[in-house]
């Protein structure tokens, strides 16, 4: 991610599962520095966020937006 950012791509960020409960800080903490919202984008999964009830937290994506951005992304990063 930081390596991204680093080149200039924009870098979106989709938490899925327990992810969903991370902070924003903690989430931006990877980048290595500040990175506004537009360059770094954090959105959740709607079933994991709704199931978590962190609903409210992430905008949030379905599973058929989810693959639309991994497949149309220039580079995927999943752990």
């Amino acid at each position: 991610m930081a390596y991204a950012l680093g080149l200039g791509h924009r870098t979106v960020v989709i938490l899925a599962g327990a992810a969903v409960g991370e902070s924003e800080e903690t989430i931006r903490g990877l980048a290595g520095r500040a990175v506004s919202e537009e360059a770094m984008p954090i959105l959740a999964v709607r079933a994991d966020a709704e199931e978590r009830q962190a609903n409210e937290r992430w905008a949030l994506v379905d599973y058929e937006a989810l693959l639309d951005l991994i497949l149309t992304a220039e580079v995927v990063v999943a752990w």
